[in-house]
């Protein structure tokens, strides 16, 4: 029995498994990011829904998520099968993350409200299935890696197949839509989810030792979580990351078809200086992460972003927009990262009470960050009405292009700058990073044992 565990756990832990297990980032960031990048793009421009509208649609999603991912989190950790803890949740949330995603590029309604109406109600089933499914598949990570070689390799083949994931999202789509229309292009990027996702589960194994943890209440889990000092800096660091970048991303193409006037089905380009420097970025962030610590290479990436995107508000021209993007884009590569220092709030919470709740703290985790997306569908709304920005409009007044440019530029410069105040205060540097790695590995070889006994 020991030796078929040992086997099966081989199997995970090697290039190949790792590389099975992270084509999961294939849906957890080509689908999401076609809809951060081109929601608000599709429906304003295409769709016909006014701006105010698409910025609450994006406020309700955000209360959506911080209400409906903790819970189905917390149950999920509750509620173990007899296939496991994880994997049977990946393969029935995959069916409504397919559906939804596909149906909210398929409008078929005139009315604004109804065209509200529907986009809200896919938003809230491509949702309900990506937590089920995403939630579970992340959750993963940390059960299954636990050295900070395995994380930091595991990390640099996920976050390669997940920027390819995400750049296709962000360039593409408006180019295809050109030919075949938003509706069948929804459909060509729909298909990749279920594919992907289930091939993922080909890369893991469930570790026996996990599955006999039971989980707190949910008041308690919620309690501890707010006490664990780092998973709380953590959780607000990364809603500013969420916030700033995914503001950038999903105002890009309005700044570049309204401002740098480039053709509708280019507009997908506006990202591609961000996304090259992203590219270039991936060995030397691998590298970082695992010589320096998670704190030392998420405060990095931040750093590099911020002070790479603001000179943005003085760009009026295509190509000078690509070459200066490369910058931040660089630091985004660090940024994004986030998995590391989410693993390590984890670690530390399961060695202070002695119970693994991944599922739990990625929901929690998911309530405070979706709060980025209440903020910016507040900004959208707040741009709007500022600055008069009208997407029906025949043309656009200065102050509207001005509120655009603010978008990509001077917003995220903020939240950033609160992001680095915020993750500074980070308790746990390399050195006590390195000896909580020793202290979880002596932990569950012995707890292994205790399930082998039984």
């Amino acid at each position: 029995m020991g030796e078929k565990n040992s086997i099966e756990k081989d199997k995970v832990h090697t290039l190949r498994g790792y590389f099975l297990y992270s084509l999961g980032a294939v849906p957890s960031a080509l689908p999401y990011n076609m809809i951060g990048t081109f929601f608000v793009f599709f429906y304003t421009v295409y769709a016909g829904l006014s701006l105010e509208l698409t910025g609450l649609v994006l406020i309700l999603y955000g209360i959506w998520n911080a209400v409906n991912d903790p819970l189905l989190g917390y149950y999920m950790d509750k509620k173990v099968t007899k296939w496991g803890r994880r994997i049977p949740y990946i393969l029935v949330g995959t069916i409504p993350f397919t559906i939804g995603f596909i149906f909210l590029w398929y409008v078929p309604w005139t009315e604004e409200i109804f065209i509200f109406m529907h986009a809200l109600l896919m938003l809230f089933l491509f949702d309900f299935g990506f937590t089920l499914a995403v939630t579970s598949w992340a959750a993963l990570y940390t059960e299954m890696y636990e050295s900070e070689e395995e994380r930091a390799t595991t990390v640099a083949i996920k976050d390669t197949i997940a920027f390819i994931s995400s750049l296709s999202g962000i360039l593409f789509p408006p180019l295809i839509a050109s030919f075949i229309g938003w509706q069948f292009t929804g459909v060509i990027i729909g298909i990749f989810i279920p594919i992907t996702m289930y091939l993922s589960l080909l890369g893991t194994k469930e570790r026996p030792e996990y599955q006999i943890d039971e989980p707190l209440p949910m008041v308690t889990a919620f309690k501890e979580a707010i006490n664990n000092k780092p998973f709380l800096i953590i959780t607000l660091t990364y809603t500013m990351i969420d916030f700033c970048f995914g503001l950038t991303l999903l105002a890009l193409p309005l700044y570049a078809n309204f401002v740098l006037n480039l053709d509708e089905s280019l507009v997908g380009f506006g990202a591609a200086g961000i996304a090259l420097g992203i590219l270039l970025s991936v060995p030397f962030w691998k590298w970082i992460y695992a010589k320096k610590g998670p704190k030392y290479g998420l405060m990095l990436g931040m750093l590099i972003f911020a002070l790479g995107i603001w000179p943005v508000i003085f760009i009026n021209n295509f190509v000078v927009l690509i070459v200066i993007t490369i910058i931040p884009g660089f630091g985004a590569g660090g940024m994004l990262m986030t998995e590391p220092a989410i693993s390590t709030a984890i670690d530390f919470d399961e060695l202070r009470i002695g119970t693994r709740r991944e599922a739990t703290y990625t929901g929690i985790l998911t309530l405070i960050a979706r709060l980025s997306i209440v903020f910016s569908g507040i900004t959208l709304i707040l741009v709007q009405l500022i600055f008069g920005f009208d997407s029906n409009a025949a043309s656009q007044s200065m102050m509207a292009l001005f509120g655009l440019t603010i978008l990509v530029s001077i917003i995220p410069l903020l939240g950033l700058i609160l992001g680095i105040i915020i993750f500074s205060f980070f308790p746990i540097n390399y050195e006590k990073f390195r000896v909580m790695q020793n202290d979880l590995k002596l932990k569950h070889e012995l707890r292994l044992q205790e399930v082998k006994k039984s």
